[in-house]
C-alpha cells in the first residue's frame, strides 16, 4: 500500500501528546530499524512490478509504531521516508522539507522533466532513483516527426543506482550524464518503451510502427556489445546493468503473432502486408460460401500497430523456442562475454527475455 506523502505531513500534527514506552532510546532504535528495514527489490519476472530502489515494509505493519506518540512517530518517519515516491510537484515540495533523510527517490511520472540540479541539489544524501522517462519525445507541431528532450542534464554526484524507464531516446545521453556526475555508479538500468509495456500504443510507436527492432533484434549485437562497452569503461564500479533489449531476430514478433499461434511455422522471410492478409478474419479458416467473396481489404498500418502492441500471452510458444532460442542465448553469451572484458567490474548483465511470461522478464548472466 503506498501513501500520498501529505499523509504524513497532515498525520503528524494531529498526534496526541501520548508518553512513548519507558525504554531506553538505543532500544527503540534498534526495533524501529528492525521495523522500518528497507530490503532490496526482488527479481519478480516482470520488470514493470519491480524497481531498482529498496521496497519499504508494508503500512499496515508499521503504522501501530507511527501512531503510538510524537516521538514514535518522529522516529518512525525518519525511517519510513528513506524511499519515497514522487508523483506531484506537491510531492516533491514535501519531500524537500525532509530531504537530509531521503536515500531514494521514485518519479512515477515525467512532469518535472528536466531533472537537474536545481532539484537534485535538494536532496544531498540521495543514493538510488528510479525515472519514468516516457514522456522523453515529443511530436513537433504540424510536422510528423518527434524531437527528443533531455530527461536528466545533471545527476547527483552521490548516487550508486540509477534506473530509467520507458525511455524512447537512445541510451548514449543517459549513459554520457551517468559517467560525467557520479562515476561511482554501481546499477545501472536501461529501461525502454515496448511493444510488450505500451498496451495500446502511445503517440511514438503510433508514428514510427516499423522501428521495433532498436530494441528488438539480435543483429549486429557483437558490434553494439563492443560500443557499449566503450561507453561504459569509465564507469569503474558498475556491477549491475540491465538493457531493455531483446537479443531476438527482428522478425520473431510477426512470426510468432502471425503464425505461430495459428499453429503454423513462419516461412523464412516475413512481409507484414501478406502476414496480416494471411491471418485476418476473411482468410483463416473460411466458411463455405454461395459465392465467392470479395478479396480481403489491404492490411493498414494501423493492423500493424493493433497487432504489435495487443495483450502478450502468459505462456511460452514452443515454436518460438524451436525456431529462435538457441540464435537468442547465443547472442546473449557473446554480448555478455564483450561487455564483461570491456567492463571487468560487471557481476550481473541482463537483457529483456522474449521467452518469460508477457515478455516482461529478463534473462542474465
Amino acid at each position: 500500500m503506498t501513501l500520498p506523502l501529505t499523509v504524513f505531513a497532515i498525520h503528524s500534527s494531529q498526534l496526541t501528546a501520548n508518553k512513548s514506552p519507558e525504554f531506553p532510546y538505543e532500544l527503540i532504535n534498534l526495533i524501529a530499524d528492525f521495523l522500518f528495514e528497507l530490503k532490496p527489490s526482488s527479481h519478480s519476472g516482470n520488470v514493470e512490478n519491480e524497481t531498482i530502489c529498496c521496497v519499504k515494509p508494508e503500512w499496515r505493519h508499521v503504522a501501530g509504531f507511527m501512531n503510538a506518540s510524537r516521538k514514535l512517530h518522529r522516529i518512525g518517519l525518519e525511517r519510513w521516508i528513506g524511499v519515497l515516491i514522487i508523483r506531484t510537484t506537491l510531492d516533491l515540495e514535501i519531500a524537500a522539507s525532509f530531504s537530509h533523510y531521503i536515500r531514494e527517490l521514485i518519479f512515477e511520472v515525467s512532469q518535472f522533466l528536466p531533472l537537474d540540479n536545481s532539484v537534485w541539489s535538494r536532496f544531498p544524501k540521495l543514493r538510488a532513483i528510479s525515472i519514468d522517462c516516457h514522456e522523453d519525445v515529443q511530436q513537433v507541431p504540424g510536422a510528423h516527426r518527434f524531437a527528443y528532450r533531455n530527461v536528466l542534464v545533471t545527476l547527483p554526484q552521490t548516487l550508486k543506482h540509477l534506473e530509467v524507464r520507458h525511455a524512447h531516446g537512445p541510451d548514449a545521453s543517459i549513459i554520457a550524464c551517468a559517467k560525467r556526475y557520479c562515476p561511482k555508479l554501481e546499477s545501472l538500468w536501461l529501461g525502454r518503451c515496448t511493444a510488450f509495456n505500451r498496451i495500446p500504443a502511445c503517440h511514438f510507436w503510433m508514428a514510427f510502427p516499423f522501428e521495433h527492432n532498436c530494441y528488438f533484434s539480435c543483429e549486429g549485437s557483437d558490434s553494439y556489445a563492443h560500443s557499449l562497452a566503450d561507453e561504459l569503461a569509465s564507469l569503474r564500479n558498475l556491477k549491475s546493468l540491465r538493457l531493455g533489449i531483446y537479443l531476438m531476430p527482428s522478425a520473431a514478433m510477426l512470426a510468432h503473432r502471425c503464425f505461430h499461434v495459428y499453429g503454423q511455422p513462419a516461412p523464412p522471410q516475413i512481409n507484414w502486408q501478406t502476414a496480416l492478409t494471411l491471418t485476418s478474419p476473411d482468410t483463416v479458416d473460411p466458411q463455405p460460401q454461395p459465392q465467392p467473396p470479395p478479396p480481403p481489404t489491404p492490411p493498414q498500418v494501423s493492423d500493424l500497430i493493433a497487432l504489435l502492441h495487443q495483450e502478450p500471452e502468459e505462456k511460452n510458444c514452443e515454436r518460438c523456442r524451436e525456431e529462435s532460442f538457441d540464435l537468442s542465448r547465443s547472442a546473449t553469451t557473446s554480448a555478455n562475454r564483450i561487455l564483461k572484458k570491456g567492463v571487468p567490474s560487471l557481476e550481473r548483465i541482463e537483457w529483456m527475455d522474449w521467452f518469460t511470461p508477457k515478455h516482461l522478464g529478463t534473462c542474465s548472466g
